[in-house]
């Protein structure tokens, strides 16, 4: 992917047509952000795009053997399917970053991004509202179990991840406006608020005494997962667009100091995320594998 992070009057934006040595000729000595940005990126494809294929190869696995989808699962699919998508693509991105320097590629690089920076948040937030309804309203959640309403759901994400994708290669200004931020803003309170209601209805259930229910440990497993990958991947970018004029007064460090390398982190959760879903199966040594 090719990044190009505007200075703060213009908020935090990818601009991944800009030429790699335009880049790194703006950042001078200060190029270590780059150098960061480029090697995490390349580290986390590694690792999460065999990850992403373990995912994906489980629950084909499980749906041959007649294991029953589950509403989450239809959420989990579209999630990896987006990592798996994206991570394959970061090598050719970096490529074309440092050497190649193609404007097709680079602009579908821009729209591939949206993948990782608005479907990932988009259908995480759903994973947790579907977990927010299974044990806080475990009733309504029994009568509305259909697949259905989720495959919707799922498809509109999609929907909006394309929209999105779409008009930062059409119309570049807009990735240079608080629209860059605006997906957060929808998916990070969903995440925020689900995740805890569910550890507080967990924790009541603990007060009550005995085991929790199987449905509520695989609830408790995918609301940590979902709470790491929101301290990780989603807070740092937005914790640098509101408070990152006040660390670094001058913009040129700001850019290439902060900006680039901490946009990083979007990324980790596309790699991190399918480690921790194999984690809770545990099924790491099928990753091992493809290793």
């Amino acid at each position: 992917m090719f990044l190009h992070v505007h200075p703060r009057s213009q908020n935090l934006s990818f601009n991944i047509s800009e030429h790699s040595e335009e880049m790194s000729g703006h950042c001078g000595e200060m190029i270590a952000g780059v150098i960061v940005w480029a090697s995490l990126s390349a580290l986390f494809s590694l690792v999460g795009f065999p990850a992403c294929v373990a995912v994906l190869w489980e629950l084909f696995r499980r749906h041959k053997a007649g294991t029953p989808v589950t509403p989450n699962d239809v959420f989990m699919l579209n999630l990896t399917f987006m990592d798996f998508v994206f991570l394959f693509f970061v090598p050719f991105g970096l490529t074309n970053f440092f050497l190649w320097e193609n404007h097709s590629i680079a602009m579908f690089s821009n729209f591939l991004y949206s993948l990782n920076l608005a479907g990932r948040p988009l259908l995480t937030a759903c994973i947790c509202l579907d977990c927010y309804l299974a044990v806080v309203h475990p009733v309504t959640y029994r009568s509305k179990k259909g697949l259905t309403p989720r495959l919707l759901l799922a498809a509109a994400m999609w929907t909006i991840t394309v929209i999105q994708g779409t008009l930062a290669v059409i119309f570049e200004e807009l990735i240079h406006s608080i629209w860059a931020m605006s997906v957060y803003v929808i998916a990070l309170p969903v995440i925020v608020i689900c995740d805890a209601s569910i550890l507080w209805a967990l924790k009541k259930s603990y007060r009550g005494g005995g085991d929790l229910h199987p449905k509520k440990k695989k609830a408790l497993q995918i609301i940590t997962n979902s709470m790491v990958m929101t301290v990780i991947s989603y807070v740092p970018p937005v914790l640098v667009y509101i408070i990152g004029n006040v660390a670094i007064s001058d913009d040129k460090e700001y850019e290439c100091f902060l900006a680039i390398p901490i946009l990083t982190t979007p990324t980790a959760g596309s790699a991190i995320m399918p480690l921790l879903y194999l984690g809770n199966l545990g099924s790491l040594k099928c990753l091992g594998c493809l290793m």
